[in-house]
C-alpha cells in the first residue's frame, strides 16, 4: 500500500495538479491530507473539487480552512491576511464551506498512523512545529508511531528517540519503537528555499517515507493571484519558495 501524503495545497491548482499526476505515476493507492485546502492562491473551488474527488482516507482542517469556512471576525489578522480569508470566503460555494467546517481538528487512521495540521496537543490554536522543542507536546499526544502535520510549510521529520532531520531528506525508515512526527511540506506554497510543490509517499508495510520535489507552472499561478486582486506577496514569494 502506498499512501500520498499532501498538505498546505492552499488554492494552487497548477501545483496540485502536477503532484497528483507525479502520484499516479509513483503508483499511490490512497491519499491523506494535513489540511489548508484553501487560502493565499486563485483557485479554492478547483482544489477543493481535486481532493473530494480523491476520496482520501483522511482530511484534517487546517486554519485557512477553518478561517474561510467561519464567519468569524479576522479581528488580529494583518490587512492582507484578512483580505485573502474574505476572498477565499466569496469565491467559496456554501456546500464547499459547509465541508470544510466539518473537517476534524485531527484523525488517527488506524493503529500506527495520526494525521493533525498543527499540533496535537492543541490542534485548534495552529501553534507551530519548528523544532524538537515544538514537538515535545504534541509527543505527548502521540499515541501511535506515525504523526503526519503541516501548517509550517516546511518538510522535516521529528525523531522523539533520535535527531532531526530537516527538509534535505529524500527517504527516512522508521526504527522500531521510536516515535515520528513528519511534515510533508506544501504543495501550494513551499517555504523551505525550493519552490517546487511538496509531498510525501508513505509505505507503512514497508516503514518507510519518501519526499517527493514536482515542478509546475508558477508563472501560471501567478497570473491567476493577480487577476483575482489578491496580495502581490501572495504571487511573488512562489517563485521564492518562501
Amino acid at each position: 500500500m502506498k499512501y500520498a501524503i499532501l498538505g498546505d495545497i492552499h488554492a494552487n491548482l497548477e501545483a496540485l495538479t502536477a503532484v497528483l499526476e507525479k502520484a499516479r505515476d509513483e503508483g499511490v493507492d490512497k491519499f491523506i491530507c494535513t489540511g489548508d485546502i484553501v487560502g493565499y492562491n486563485a483557485n479554492p473551488r478547483e482544489c477543493l473539487e481535486q481532493v473530494r474527488a480523491l476520496q482520501p482516507e483522511v482530511v484534517v482542517r487546517g486554519n485557512h480552512d477553518d478561517y474561510a469556512s467561519s464567519e468569524t471576525e479576522l479581528i488580529g489578522f494583518n490587512p492582507q491576511a484578512a483580505r485573502v480569508v474574505q476572498w477565499t470566503r466569496d469565491h467559496l460555494a456554501a456546500e464547499d464551506r459547509q465541508w470544510l467546517s466539518q473537517l476534524p481538528l485531527h484523525r488517527t487512521l488506524d493503529s500506527h498512523t495520526t494525521i493533525v495540521h498543527a499540533t496535537l496537543d492543541m490542534p485548534g490554536r495552529w501553534g507551530y512545529i519548528f523544532d524538537k522543542l515544538s514537538a515535545r507536546a504534541s509527543f505527548t499526544y502521540q499515541f501511535t508511531p506515525v504523526c503526519f502535520y503541516g501548517h509550517t510549510h516546511v518538510p522535516g521529520v521529528f525523531d522523539k528517540f533520535g535527531g532531526v532531520t530537516d527538509g534535505s531528506f529524500q527517504e527516512t525508515v522508521f526504527e522500531a519503537g521510536h516515535k515520528y512526527m513528519i511534515n510533508a511540506g506544501s504543495v501550494g506554497q513551499p517555504r523551505d528555499g525550493d519552490s517546487r510543490a511538496a509531498f510525501l509517499i508513505f509505505e507503512p508495510g514497508e516503514g518507510r517515507i519518501a519526499l517527493h520535489r514536482v515542478e509546475y507552472d508558477i508563472k501560471a499561478a501567478q497570473r491567476k493571484i493577480k487577476q483575482a486582486g489578491l496580495p502581490e506577496r501572495c504571487a511573488t514569494r512562489l517563485a521564492l519558495g518562501r
